[in-house]
């Protein structure tokens, strides 16, 4: 099969089903450049990130529909972006927590400046989140008491069991004394436990977010919060890249210690958090790309109901 038609099942489902068909048509006409190729494959792209793209001749309802879905699935994966975003955030707080890296913040402008962007960087990300989630998580709130839905309770209460779950076992791991387990047992309990609540507490929120009827003004509403998240997480990437590099410059020692978790090596832990955290960035900033185009279709007060 030609490089072309693998190129065309990159685009999405409903613009194969459209025009799939007439390129294929196309191909056997006259084969494609190497030029061509390239451009089937920014269109690939582009057709991914501006969803609304060949859905023209879908019926009025099932494109409503479809654009509903999208804009519902950009709150999800801004949401899960975020979440990402914090296990790394949480990991550069704890990289920084000893007094040697406060110390290099004070000795050092740009290390101490791009320290202090990261902190406003969450709490402004913290307040995004909370302006366009809350209304969301009211809603949801009414709806799952209204039907009787408690099952959507419990995935919502389901985050802080998991918190309240890591917390005791940390504590019981303290009181049993880390000194008297393995190493290897030690860490192993703790990244597993850490990462395992982490997890749950994306999951579950996902899962009540998707089987919850939610406003299409409450979703639309969730843009500009999520353009002000977006905002603050590339702010703090920025930050972050531009901290690691400075610190190498100016306290090499610092850089190439070992404050990383469990004594690893801090240039090696700061690459993992920049990696991590522009991962998020590109979720969140496609999340934003895609809800901003089903916006941009949604009429203001419609009211669809997406049958599950």
């Amino acid at each position: 099969m030609k490089l072309a038609h693998y190129l065309i099942r990159l685009y999405p489902h409903h613009w194969r089903s459209r025009y799939e068909e007439e390129f294929l048509f196309l191909l056997e006409e006259r084969p494609l450049s190497l030029v061509d190729d390239l451009d089937l494959l920014r269109g690939a792209l582009d057709a991914h990130l501006h969803p609304h793209l060949g859905t023209a001749a879908l019926p009025w309802l099932e494109r409503m529909k479809y654009m509903l879905s999208i804009l519902r699935r950009s709150v999800l994966m801004m949401f899960c972006a975020y979440c990402i975003f914090i296990l790394a955030g949480i990991s550069f707080q704890k990289l920084t927590e000893d007094q040697s890296f406060a110390a290099a913040a004070q000795s050092h402008a740009v290390v101490g400046l791009m320290f202090n962007l990261v902190v406003i960087g969450s709490v402004v990300a913290l307040l995004a989140l909370v302006v366009g989630g809350l209304p969301i998580v009211v809603s949801m709130l009414r709806d799952a008491f209204t039907r009787r839905r408690y099952g959507i309770l419990l995935l919502l209460v389901t985050p802080i069991l998991a918190l309240a779950i890591f917390i005791g076992i940390i504590k019981i791991l303290m009181f049993v004394g880390l000194a008297a387990l393995p190493i290897s047992l030690s860490r192993g309990i703790f990244i597993g436990v850490y990462f395992g609540a982490a997890a749950v507490s994306i999951v579950a929120p996902y899962f009540a977010v998707a089987r919850s009827d939610i406003p299409v003004r409450l979703l639309r509403f969730t843009i500009l919060p999520s353009l002000l998240l977006t905002l603050a997480m590339s702010m703090m990437l920025l930050a972050t890249l531009t901290w690691g590099l400075s610190l190498r410059n100016t306290v090499p020692l610092l850089f190439n210690g070992n404050a990383g978790m469990f004594g690893t090596s801090t240039a090696r832990a700061w690459i993992g958090i920049v990696i991590v955290m522009s991962v998020a960035t590109i979720l969140a900033l496609i999340a934003l790309v895609h809800s901003i185009s089903a916006r941009s279709i949604l009429p203001t007060e419609m009211q669809i109901e997406i049958q599950e």
